[in-house]
């Protein structure tokens, strides 16, 4: 039975969260051209800041579990607002380093707490419809993100960008105050052995990655390595449920968000990269040429969400990842002929078709079926792997992007994100088959 509270008033306060998430994940692919960095450098400040996202998600999933979903998520959205602040304020590359890296560890608080409470105060019936509803949001900000980011990093400076976010976060930070229900929390434990693996681990295969320093690599599959099999013995089940990774949807719904999350986080880095330095767009103009994926997404993402109710989320999936290939295919195919800046237009309406019928149905079927007290680790491992795939999605993007003139690069780099997208359709396909078959054996 769910509680007494009024679930769309809930979803309204954490989705001002996720608001501000990507409020910064569409200004970041604007405003990085404009960073007074090298390229290797400036797209470091991404990477810092997904990798202090993902390594603490698991564990920060628990910590809602245990300590309560509400205060967890008012603690990390008032580091993130702070850190938004100290990266607006920040005077020299280090200072902007450290700020982004508290940034990130504020998201990690507080975005498993989102997808840990919309199971607990939203009926299964009408989940599909919340986590619509969640995606026509982030839908808003992604159009918002780009434009507004340009806007003013171009007229009033990247500094800018950063405290205009801040006081978006004050307004998320109240909203939360008043409308996030104290719900019952349980006493699993949380352990810090896990955490620091996964930020070594991490911190060193990315960093070894972006900078080709291959004994950072390998240090960093040795810690992640040591993380697995600490898992494996039952050692860190607060940290990485291992019952969850046995179960086959949920696994298959991983990879799909982790393809995703390697595709958006490290798409644009490229795209604008070229817009800005080679085609001469202004950050104005590359920002609204962000505008279809998002308007797009805006209108089809209900509609997604009504047929997840309705109709196999794995084969609307399918459909989602092949739109967004074919996508990102035509971005290669125009800077490989140095088309116009508005060709880009068809670009990104397609991503917005292909991740409408994504988002919504991947994170309904992922979620489905997890018991109430595992919420908290589940959503927490679900984010995770989109973070994992974001930050290795910048990390090789980046480091493709770095190797040359961008001229050169930018098509090179975007095959990655090709590639993940492709890597989602299958595990989609396999997400849709299973559930064909489970629904065959009970009619048996």
């Amino acid at each position: 039975m769910k509680p007494a509270v009024n679930p769309w008033n809930t979803l309204a306060a954490l989705a001002a969260g996720y608001f501000l998430v990507l409020i910064d994940q569409g200004f970041m692919p604007v405003i990085t051209p404009l960073l007074p960095f090298d390229v290797g450098n400036a797209v470091w400040l991404t990477s810092v800041y997904l990798l202090c996202t993902v390594a603490p998600m698991p564990a920060s999933g628990r910590l809602g579990d245990t300590h309560g979903q509400r205060r967890v998520f008012l603690i990390g959205l008032a580091v993130y607002v702070a850190a938004l602040v100290f990266a607006g304020l920040s005077w020299s590359f280090a200072t902007l380093v450290a700020a982004r890296g508290l940034q990130g560890f504020g998201a990690a608080l507080f975005l498993p707490q989102a997808f840990g409470l919309i199971p607990r105060v939203f009926s299964e019936d009408k989940q599909g419809r919340a986590f619509a509803a969640w995606g026509v949001i982030g839908s808003v900000a992604s159009l918002i993100g780009p434009v507004v980011g340009g806007a003013i990093a171009e007229f009033s400076g990247w500094r800018a960008a950063f405290l205009a976010q801040a006081a978006l976060g004050a307004i998320a930070l109240i909203a939360g105050l008043i409308a996030l229900p104290r719900l019952p929390s349980s006493n699993q434990p949380v352990y810090l052995l896990p955490v620091l693996l996964s930020f070594g681990g991490l911190g060193c295969l990315v960093y070894g990655i972006q900078f080709s320093k291959w004994i950072s690599v390998t240090m960093g599959v040795i810690f992640l390595g040591l993380l697995v099999l600490s898992a494996r013995r039952g050692t860190d089940e607060g940290f990485l449920p291992v019952d969850l990774l046995r179960d086959r949807s949920f696994t298959l719904g991983a990879v799909g968000v982790a393809a995703m999350g390697f595709t958006v986080a490290s798409m644009f880095i490229p795209l604008m990269y070229w817009l800005q330095t080679v085609a001469g767009a202004t950050p104005s103009q590359s920002g609204l040429i962000t505008a279809p994926m998002s308007v797009l997404a805006f209108v089809l993402t209900p509609v997604a969400g009504y047929l997840t109710d309705r109709r196999d989320p794995g084969r609307l999936c399918v459909i989602g990842f092949g739109v967004s290939a074919v996508g990102i295919g035509l971005a290669i195919a125009l800077i490989q002929a140095s088309a116009g800046v508005w060709c880009f237009l068809v670009v990104t309406a397609l991503l917005g078709v292909g991740g409408a019928f994504v988002w919504a149905p991947n994170a309904a079927v992922t979620m489905r079926g997890i018991a109430e007290h595992q919420t908290g680790a589940a959503s927490g491992l679900y984010n995770t792997a989109r973070q994992v795939g974001s930050v290795l999605g910048v990390a090789l993007v980046g480091t493709v992007l770095a190797s040359g003139a961008i001229d050169t690069t930018a098509g090179k780099a975007l095959a990655l994100p090709t590639a993940a997208m492709i890597v989602g359709a299958f595990a989609s396909l396999a997400l849709a088959a299973g559930r064909k078959q489970a629904v065959a054996d009970m009619s048996a």
